[in-house]
């Protein structure tokens, strides 16, 4: 039984709202423009903001006469440790609150990653050029093992178990005490602020609106142990878990009146 009760409705975006690193489908963007007629709608991601101008916003297709809805979206990239909203007057999206990254802890994570890659112990192979497996998103490490750019059939294929992240993630935990360590997507590793993942990113907004969990639904595809999307169920905030886009297009259609 879904709650329609609820204020705001968070979701993730890969996996959930548009396959690994592809863009928002026309259906879709019409569904997300009508829910944010009705309610707060917030979305979610590992990926940096520079993602979602590639895969989401272009896609967004608002019309001139509703473009009141942006008030009711919140972007939050990077786990949540940044977040961004639409400003009316300036005409785009700008950060309005930020979760910072100690640069020297940012240099350690770094050198253990390019340690571990170099060390060609799993499997992470050479990306296409203009491509990187460690990228700096501000306020968070991501490593995409076979870069950002490769084909999404052979990123499903690399760690479909998840046993190679899970295996980095445990040497990494073992070396860095001061971080979180999440896994993501297909073949992602997200390093944050220790104690930081999508469940506090979604508090963090929360209490920035004066809301709380109870005020909350979330819908996610890995929410499951081990999935980056299961803190927010361990938080306590009503979470529902779909397989894929097609799945949570037809669950956004039952908030729409």
């Amino acid at each position: 039984m879904i709650n329609l009760s609820k204020k705001i409705v968070a979701f993730d975006l890969d996996g959930t709202l548009a396959e690994s690193k592809q863009h928002l489908e026309t259906d879709m963007s019409e569904l997300l423009c009508d829910l944010a007629k009705e309610k707060i709608v917030t979305i979610i991601s590992g990926g940096s903001i520079h993602q979602f101008n590639k895969q989401f916003l272009p896609f967004l297709k608002v019309e001139e006469k509703d473009e009141g809805i942006y008030k009711n979206l919140i972007l939050l990239p990077t786990s949540g440790s940044q977040r961004y909203q639409y400003n009316d007057v300036k005409k785009e999206w700008e950060m309005t609150d930020i979760e910072e990254f100690p640069k020297e802890t940012k240099i350690k994570v770094i050198k253990e990653l390019d340690e571990m890659i170099n060390s060609q112990k799993y499997g992470i192979a050479p990306v296409i050029e203009g491509d990187q497996i460690i990228e700096d998103r501000l306020t968070q490490i991501s490593m995409s093992a076979l870069g950002q750019h490769a084909p999404l059939e052979l990123k499903k294929e690399w760690d479909p178990n998840q046993n190679k992240r899970l295996e980095i993630k445990k040497i990494l935990e073992g070396k860095l005490s001061d971080v979180s360590i999440i896994i993501g997507g297909t073949t992602t590793l997200d390093i944050l602020p220790s104690g930081f993942d999508k469940a506090k990113g979604l508090k963090r907004l929360l209490n920035k609106l004066n809301m709380t969990i109870e005020d909350m639904v979330f819908v996610g595809d890995a929410i499951f142990p081990g999935g980056n999307d299961y803190s927010v169920y361990e938080a306590g905030i009503e979470s529902i878990r779909v397989s894929g886009p097609s799945e949570a297009k037809e669950i956004i259609k039952k908030w729409i009146v």
